[in-house]
């Protein structure tokens, strides 16, 4: 019998308990049917043993194993997914996390399921903060307590950042400490909205509000529906505000959305009226072309193949159409405020990474600013000995990722031009040799399957990347 890996989601949310302490909470999502089940008395039934390794500078600090049972079933055609929630108190630190999964009855161990995350639990804030966002498939008063329940609440997980078109609702469970240094039995404003990966602002008309009142716990529940919610990388904020419209706290999480029913605006692009519409006045052909060129760092993969249609054309309204329906989608309600804001970042680029040959945003420094926002913090370095000149940015937030990087150089030496090198954001580019790259300004790099530099007089590229 061929033994398989074991198909399992996870993701985890840190919290708080009421004395102050940390802890995680882990959910697992197991597929059914890559587990192998086995008869007892005429039924069926499969099992997963979960190992969590908690470890400091390879020091395994905290450790956790259980198993987990599938349902039972008699007919192995209708296996099903199993769900499995587990919280534990961690103390505060650095922790470099690995998950072994495994069918038990697999001794071979061929089939180990491996994830590998570090996690930063952090002490007990003196200030109001909220705790992770747990994204949820379906909440539930508590009727009785079980493993999914929470201050009064069944809450199933939805263990992935994924929606599809088959989920029309949003929900997410978050909770928020300390809120009583403002007073106790306070009035606040909970606000939660979506926005675009790049800004914390409500995109179109999906915000809402509600009262609550300050207290040790404050649990927050937030819902949309997102049955028109196009197809894009999104964020959930939630904050809390204060009487006096002070944001006080804000937790936010990322989601990307696939809704091809609600993309198929792009099909009644013909329909759009460009009377009165912000775009209008223009008639230069080749400033159209521009407007729409411009898009492309912050386009889906949609807009960009409708973008070369109409590019291709060359027809002047349907340029403005376009122009109009990508702001539509993303403010309907004030598309062009939109737009005049992109554009200004749009000019700033092209006076910070322009040159006579490439425009600001056609560079790779120009897009990522463009897609992701200005970094947290630049490491810039053009005089070290081997290697080329480069700059490190870093983002403490992309999307649903924390304290990413890119590493952009100038091979040639010349110019202004840097080429994204490296990056260790999900669907950029990555090359495990890019320190090597980096430094054969002087050197051969005889071993491509190397992931490090040689050691160089003066080297800090290494160092700067894992700051």
């Amino acid at each position: 019998m061929q033994i398989k890996a074991v198909t399992t989601y996870f993701y985890y949310v840190p919290f708080y308990d009421l004395e102050s302490k940390p802890y995680i909470e882990t959910y697992f999502s197991v597929v059914g049917s890559s587990v192998n089940y086995k008869l007892v008395n005429n039924t069926y039934s499969g099992c997963v043993e979960i190992t969590m390794l908690f470890k400091q500078d390879g020091v395994i600090k905290q450790f956790q194993k259980f198993n987990v049972s599938s349902p039972i079933i008699t007919d192995t055609t209708k296996k099903q997914d199993f769900l499995f929630v587990h919280r534990f108190a961690i103390e505060p630190g650095i922790y470099n996390l690995e998950i072994v999964i495994r069918d038990t009855l697999d001794k071979t161990k061929n089939g180990e399921n491996r994830f590998f995350d570090v996690i930063n639990v952090l002490n007990f804030p003196s200030e109001i903060t909220f705790s992770g966002i747990e994204l949820l498939e379906k909440i539930d008063p508590t009727t009785n307590e079980n493993m999914l329940s929470k201050n009064g609440y069944d809450l199933k997980p939805y263990i992935s950042d994924f929606y599809p078109a088959s989920i029309s609702k949003l929900m997410a469970y978050t909770e928020i400490y300390n809120s009583e240094i403002i007073g106790k039995n306070d009035d606040v404003l909970i606000k939660y909205f979506i926005s675009k990966v790049t800004k914390d602002e409500p995109f179109d008309n999906f915000q809402m509000t509600k009262k609550s009142k300050t207290a040790a716990i404050v649990p927050v529940v937030a819902s949309f529906d997102i049955s028109q919610l196009p197809s894009g990388n999104y964020n959930l904020v939630i904050q809390m505000i204060s009487k006096e419209n002070k944001i006080l706290a804000k937790q936010k999480v990322f989601f990307q959305r696939s809704n091809p029913a609600a993309d198929k605006k792009w099909d009644e692009i013909a329909k759009v009226d460009l009377n009165g519409s912000f775009i209008e006045p223009y008639k230069n052909m080749d400033s159209l072309k521009e407007f729409v060129r411009c898009l492309f760092p912050i386009s889906n993969q949609i807009e960009w193949d409708k973008a070369l249609t109409v590019l291709e054309k060359s027809d002047a309204k349907e340029l403005k159409q376009y122009i109009v329906t990508f702001w539509q989608n993303r403010n309907s309600l004030d598309p062009e405020m939109e737009w005049k804001k992109y554009m200004e970042l749009v000019k700033y680029v092209q006076r910070l990474y322009g040159n006579k040959v490439k425009k600001g945003y056609e560079s790779d420094r120009g897009r990522v600013y463009l897609k992701y926002g200005a970094p947290d913090q630049v490491t810039e370095s053009k005089h070290e000995p081997s290697a080329y000149p480069y700059e490190i940015w870093q983002y403490y937030v992309v999307g649903n990722q924390t304290n990413k990087k890119f590493v952009f150089y100038n091979p040639t030496l010349v110019g202004n031009d840097y080429i994204l090198l490296h990056s260790d954001v999900r669907g950029e580019v990555y090359d495990k040799n890019w320190e090597r790259r980096l430094s054969s300004r002087n050197n051969s790099m005889y071993n491509f399957n190397a992931t490090q530099s040689d050691d160089q007089y003066g080297g800090r590229a290494g160092e700067n990347f894992n700051k």
